[in-house]
């Protein structure tokens, strides 16, 4: 969490200094930790750990591409373009959507369902709150 503080810090001080690139990175790390973080279960990383990092290094690789075709093409309509659309649109676009953030998303529905709450796990706290005089309703 102290990390993630650091990083959004840096995230303002980018953002000031107007380092849009360095802010791109940053933003992706602060997003991955967060992923990590929500993920944790007793203080294990588990399986969310990999997977955000996965995430960031497609999450660097994109902001990368997008600056790289931004700085190409600047001031002037690019070369070619990938389904009709300029190389840095399709990258921010469809790119980010389809290997960042779909799957992101998918996985940590499964993860969560698998790791933080499982169907064991579930039935262990419910067995935990009934024991202690409370409910325990399904």
């Amino acid at each position: 969490m102290v990390f993630n503080g650091a990083v959004m810090l840096l995230i303002l001080v980018a953002a000031f200094a107007n380092s849009w690139q360095l802010l791109g990175y940053l933003v992706g790390l602060s997003l991955s930790l967060w992923l990590v973080i929500g993920a944790m279960r007793e203080n294990e990383f588990g399986p969310a750990l990999p997977l955000g990092i996965t995430l960031f290094i497609f999450w660097g690789i994109c902001i990368t591409l997008i600056f790289k075709y931004w700085a190409e093409f600047r001031g002037k309509f690019p070369e070619f373009t990938i389904a009709g659309m300029h190389p840095g649109f399709f990258v921010l676009f469809p790119l980010m959507w389809l290997l960042l953030f779909i799957p992101g998303t998918l996985s940590y529905a499964l993860l969560f369902d698998r790791w933080i709450l499982s169907e064991e796990t579930w039935n262990e706290f419910k067995m935990k709150v009934k024991g202690s005089g409370g409910e325990g309703n399904e």
